[in-house]
């Protein structure tokens, strides 16, 4: 796999500089060393040329936050109430939920009372 990888970066450096006939040779000579299709080697070529370093070097950015904190504690409450159901069951009963939570008095704070009145 390291000599794969090898002869992609110096193929890759060639191929990003040559004309469409240049390519094409690029192309077959790829093929036959290291036995990928065409269309497997133009993209490899190409993720060779992006990459900076190994491939598990390259270090991503966490996802950003979707709800605040206010929201979240909220959510938290309401999920506990509920039962703990999965994310997925949770988002399906939450046009129904709100209306029994609010008769038997579980939602008696303000931030409860005023995010469930906006969902439902």
């Amino acid at each position: 796999m390291g000599a794969r990888r090898e002869i992609t970066k110096k193929a890759a450096v060639e191929y990003a500089k040559a004309a469409k006939k240049e390519k094409g040779r690029i192309l077959d000579e790829l093929t036959g060393v290291t036995g990928w299709s065409r269309a497997n080697a133009r993209r490899a070529l190409a993720n060779a040329r992006k990459r900076k370093g190994p491939a598990k070097a390259v270090a991503r950015r966490p996802r950003p936050r979707t709800y605040g904190y206010d929201t979240l504690r909220v959510l938290i409450q309401v999920w506990r109430l509920a039962g703990m159901p999965s994310g997925k069951y949770l988002a399906a009963t939450m046009g129904c939920g709100c209306p029994g939570l609010r008769l038997t008095g579980s939602l008696t704070r303000n931030g409860l009372l005023r995010w469930c009145g906006r969902s439902c």
